[in-house]
């Protein structure tokens, strides 16, 4: 079976059967995937009593059943309302009218020549109803109710994402069903309209197409299928057309030299994951993806409050369906390490039993996922869903590049490439067989390129912007200590290691101890900002900074320097302190 897909929504009339019943062979299809681990939903517009008048065995077939048009739920013979009623006044209204119709334990059911009829009464009596027609067939249910909804409550019941579900269907009342799902798929005999909808259209009508579609290679695994509706879109190219990716089922390297802006990238993407409502883990080492970590549904954990519980992380997800960014910036290297490769074990056999997270992105992937690394225990290149951020593209593991499906390469202005270290972007040239270099040395700063494997060019574009904060934060660029050529020493009379700045914690403290006339020497010569954009590269606070050094001279008095050091302190705090 394929590893991404871990249940399958199946609608019952002109999809699983074209008669009263199943045929034999259609429901040995569905045993057969259900003794492999996948759920299997039984979905249906009939009220359940007639579902059971025509396919009495049907709750010992399936996981569970979603019947009168995604408004009740049944788990093993039980039966749970997902809506309220349709409002008893109806009844009788329509009875008065001589209205045939049949009450469910939800809806109203008629036949589709009523329609203009039923609806006068749902008018005059001022009451909230919508009307979805299923081919001949009418169906009268309470407001901001379908398929989609009622599988949408099963799949959570069941512990499997809608994100790791296939939908299956016919008639027009399917449209929320494929929409929910992953992958919509259209039997051959279905509506001109849904077929358009579907990500695949089956050869075969009915349950002959459904019973090949169980056996065939997409559940096995071995072809893929992109999902229309659920995209990324992460910007525009020259010719204004947007640039797509499909958001499930590929792995992706993000790579370009440092300070291109990998990490911002990197974000974005899993903002729109996020958003799309895909489970993700962010595997964070140096804390540049705090703000993700306060989107609505992530969990940030940060192991401040105590040691990380490697266990509790793909509890969380489960439990949740919802993402997690797992900042290491507190570790140190050997701790960060061991704990990565804990990690990154049980998620990948939280995704084998579950399928969550949807999506694994690894900062400094060439860590875990270098040469000589052992990654046996927590990388299985047939789930998909990796997104590798690293500077270092030329130290992935061999198994790594054979499954990359997409890269995107940043450009970085006039940043050189670090002495000793091979440029990136010649490396995905050298191992894509594309020309990379060429296209990115082109490409402006704000632009990244875009490759997929089963195409020839890489193409520029332009970014979409991200829509939370990237900031570099303090406990990374102010602990670590820097190389003693990179330090900040204040100048003063008499030589104190106290105001020897290793970091910028250390330049924060410096700056409270130190005379007006330490301030006043580097301030009136640029010092401080020059210091902060050339080690520091943060380019925001150097301009900041750079301000209110432009405040200073020579000769400013010492209660005017004071008011330059609390505005130099507080740009620090502003960007860094936490």
């Amino acid at each position: 079976m394929s590893p991404y897909f871990h249940a399958i929504a199946v609608d019952f009339d002109g999809t699983l059967t074209a008669h009263a019943g199943p045929t034999p062979d259609v429901l040995a299809a569905v045993a057969e995937v259900r003794r492999r681990g996948t759920k299997v939903v039984l979905v249906t517009g009939r009220i359940l009593a007639e579902l059971r008048e025509v396919f009495p065995a049907a709750d010992d077939h399936f996981d569970c059943i979603v019947a009168e048009n995604g408004t009740v739920l049944c788990v093993a013979h039980v039966a749970r309302l997902l809506a309220p009623p349709v409002r008893f006044e109806l009844d009788e209204a329509l009875l008065r009218r001589g209205i045939p119709f049949r009450r469910g334990q939800v809806m109203l059911a008629s036949h589709g020549a009523w329609d203009v009829a039923v609806t006068e009464e749902i008018r005059r009596l001022g009451l909230e109803c919508q009307i979805v027609r299923n081919r001949g067939e009418m169906m009268i249910l309470p407001p901001g109710v379908s398929k989609g909804f009622g599988v949408f409550q099963a799949l959570g019941d069941l512990g499997v994402s809608h994100h790791s579900a296939i939908a299956i269907g016919d008639a027009e009342n399917d449209h929320s069903l494929l929409e929910t799902c992953e992958l919509g798929v259209a039997v051959g005999n279905a509506v001109d309209a849904l077929k358009r909808h579907a990500d695949l259209v089956l050869e075969e009508p009915e349950g002959a197409g459904v019973a090949a579609f169980l056996r065939g290679p997409v559940l096995r695994g071995e072809v893929r299928i992109e999902p229309k509706r659920w995209q990324l879109e992460l910007g525009r190219y020259d010719d204004g057309s947007r640039v797509r990716l499909p958001a499930s089922q590929i792995n992706m390297l993000i790579t370009g030299r440092s300070k291109s802006g990998k990490s911002h990238l990197a974000g974005s993407i899993a903002e729109q994951l996020i958003g799309l409502g895909y489970s993700v883990c962010v595997i964070d080492p140096e804390g540049d993806y705090e703000p993700i970590g306060h989107l609505r549904g992530v969990l940030w954990l940060n192991g401040r409050g105590g040691p990380l519980r490697v266990g509790e992380i793909g509890r969380l997800i489960e439990h949740r369906f919802g993402s997690v960014v797992v900042d290491m910036s507190g570790l140190d290297g050997p701790a960060r390490r061991a704990y990565k490769a804990s990690v990154l074990a049980q998620l990948e056999q939280e995704r084998e039993a579950t399928g969550l997270p949807h999506w694994i992105i690894i900062d400094e992937a060439h860590v875990p996922f270098g040469r000589e690394a052992d990654t046996s225990e927590y990388f299985d290149p047939s789930q998909k869903g990796y997104c590798f951020v690293t500077y270092q593209p030329g130290e992935l593991r061999a198994e790594v590049w054979k499954e990359l499906d997409v890269v995107l390469a940043l450009p970085a202005g006039r940043l050189p490439v670090p002495a000793g270290s091979p440029d990136p972007i010649s490396v995905i040239e050298e191992m894509w067989q594309k020309p990379f270099v060429r296209v990115v040395d082109a490409a402006p700063f704000g632009q990244a390129v875009l490759a997929r494997r089963d195409e020839v060019q890489p193409r520029a574009f332009t970014r979409a912007p991200r829509t939370s904060s990237h900031v570099r934060h303090w406990h990374k660029y102010a602990r670590a200590q820097l190389p003693a050529d990179q330090r900040f020493h204040f100048h003063g009379d008499a030589p104190d290691p106290a105001y020897d700045a290793g970091n910028l914690e250390d330049f924060h403290r410096a700056l409270i101890a130190c005379a007006p006339a330490s301030i006043r020497f580097h301030a009136s010569r640029a010092d401080f900002s020059r210091w902060i954009h050339q080690v520091i590269h943060d380019d925001e606070l150097s301009a900041a900074v750079r301000d209110l050094e432009s405040k200073v001279s020579d000769k400013t008095a010492d209660v005017d320097v004071d008011v330059v050091r609390a505005g130099l302190l507080s740009a620090i705090e502003d960007r860094y302190l936490e």
